[in-house]
């Protein structure tokens, strides 16, 4: 799916600057120097954005990418240094994965005097093929809705093969063991990541989503990421209660498509410079790592 978005960018890149070939700039009021340069802007910026980390650390990635892209190039990033398209990217995250609809999230930069107001307009929920790895031993489902956030087991629980009371159980978690929640499934079972591969399934009613942690009472952080599956080697877990050798880790993964229910969210952006304020209005889906993509 990445590669295929990159791919597209590349091709339409190269066929207008083709035939923005064929004719003098001057006669060609699509194929503007300026056009041509956010067209190379975006190209850049999603190349950039897609290289960089998984889930959440991809997502800053992209936007700062589209900040110093041709997405908001010609606007919001052409105001900015990279420092503040930077800060303004993760500010924008946390407003994707925090902020309730109506609920504003303020940035003032460090160093330039610049500051924005992130309000956080709409949300929906839309279907969309995603590419979902699963371990061999592990059954897979039709259809989920994405989920890519740490969760916690509430009580000991069990993880088993398929997301089913009956099925065969692969290993078990002990109370507080935190682990990234890849997805839900129809029937309520939470697929449980190790490296972005679903190693199982855990009822859901016997875990939750870590709570955002905070800096002070206005300024929402970012949840706590300790995923005990993700980090833990096998003797630290172990140690721990969890047996990592009860999950097919050592196996080459399945890919696959699964139809998954996503969730897309209108930001509305205003900010302020020493020269000029500027306001504009963005749309971001969840791609299948949890990132969240300008669209």
């Amino acid at each position: 799916m990445k590669a295929n978005r990159i791919s597209l960018a590349i091709t339409l890149g190269t066929a207008i600057a083709t035939s923005a070939g064929c004719a003098n700039l001057s006669e060609n009021q699509w194929a503007n120097k300026e056009n041509l340069g956010t067209l190379i802007g975006v190209t850049a910026g999603a190349l950039l954005g897609s290289q960089v980390g998984d889930g959440n650390g991809r997502t800053a990635a992209i936007i700062a990418g589209a900040l110093a892209g041709g997405y908001l190039g010609k606007t919001i990033g052409s105001k900015l240094d990279e420092r503040d398209r930077q800060a303004l990217a993760q500010q924008t995250q946390q407003a994707l994965q925090y902020s309730a609809d109506g609920q504003s999230r303020q940035w003032t930069s460090s160093h330039s005097g610049a500051s924005a107001t992130i309000t956080a307009v709409s949300s929906e929920t839309v279907e969309r093929q995603v590419a979902v790895k699963r371990a061999p031993s592990v059954a897979a489902v039709p259809n989920m809705s994405l989920i890519n956030q740490p969760y916690r087991s509430t009580k000991s629980a069990n993880v088993r093969n398929a997301p089913d009371i009956n099925a065969e159980r692969v290993a078990s978690l002990p109370t507080g063991t935190t682990f990234t929640a890849i997805g839900r499934t129809d029937n309520n079972w939470i697929m449980v990541g190790r490296r972005g591969v679903t190693v199982g399934y855990v009822y859901a009613p016997l875990v939750e989503q870590v709570p955002a942690t905070t800096t002070d009472s206005t300024n929402p952080s970012v949840a706590d990421t300790a995923t005990d599956l993700d980090s833990l080697d096998v003797a630290t877990a172990a140690s721990k209660g969890i047996d990592l050798d009860a999950f097919d880790l050592d196996a080459v993964p399945v890919e696959q498509q699964v139809a998954a229910q996503t969730t897309c969210r209108t930001l509305n952006y205003n900010i302020r410079t020493a020269e000029s304020t500027d306001s504009q209005t963005v749309k971001a889906c969840q791609a299948d790592d949890g990132a969240w993509e300008l669209i």
